[in-house]
């Protein structure tokens, strides 16, 4: 008896955990560089596994190039079968599938235990806080106050201990990291 209520608990924790996956990869941002799997329903000829130019497009049959870079699967999905139906299908059945994901990282350096080149995690966001974790956390040495974010040429300070408070009260207003952003944590003075 206790060990079926255990096999029914792992059960609706896998449960649970598929469907939040899966509501975290449907939020993604196809970009440059990912590989999808298209999926036209009875249309071989019309399925495809395609890399997603650097332009942010694919080459696609009858269609030519489709601009994808920016927008869900489900989106792209749904631009296809728009497509296919003008001219070529009745109601075509169009499925995407994110096989690969292009690496998207970010640096952290100066003063934290392990400075370094991380890849950001394409099924969930990251703040700065676990960013600054991935890095082993900051040295005895880091100047606590001033950590510093450059993002697309500009540059922001934040104190980490703002970023923690901030975390645990309103996690909508953490710092997201991005691809490409440089965290630095400078070296206070004595």
């Amino acid at each position: 008896m206790h060990k079926l209520r255990f096999l029914i608990l792992l059960i609706c924790l896998s449960f649970i955990r598929m469907e939040t996956s899966h509501a975290a990869a449907s939020d993604y941002k196809i970009q440059a560089e990912d590989v999808l799997r298209i999926t036209v329903f009875d249309e071989p000829t019309l399925t495809l596994e395609t890399r997603v130019h650097g332009s942010g497009t694919i080459t696609y049959p009858l269609l030519k190039d489709i601009s994808v870079a920016g927008k869900t699967a489900r989106e792209v999905q749904d631009n296809i079968k728009a497509l296919l139906a003008k001219d070529y299908l009745v109601d075509p059945q169009v499925n995407i599938n994110i096989l690969e994901y292009s690496e998207q990282t970010f640096s952290v350096m100066g003063q934290v235990r392990v400075p370094n080149q991380y890849g950001l995690p394409p099924e969930k966001d990251i703040d700065l806080v676990q960013a600054i974790s991935l890095a082993g956390g900051l040295t005895p040495n880091a100047k606590r106050n001033s950590i510093e974010l450059f993002r697309d040429g500009k540059k922001s300070r934040y104190s980490y201990d703002d970023l923690l408070l901030q975390k645990n009260k309103d996690p909508k207003k953490r710092v997201v990291v991005k691809p490409g952003d440089v965290i630095k944590i400078p070296e206070r003075f004595f």
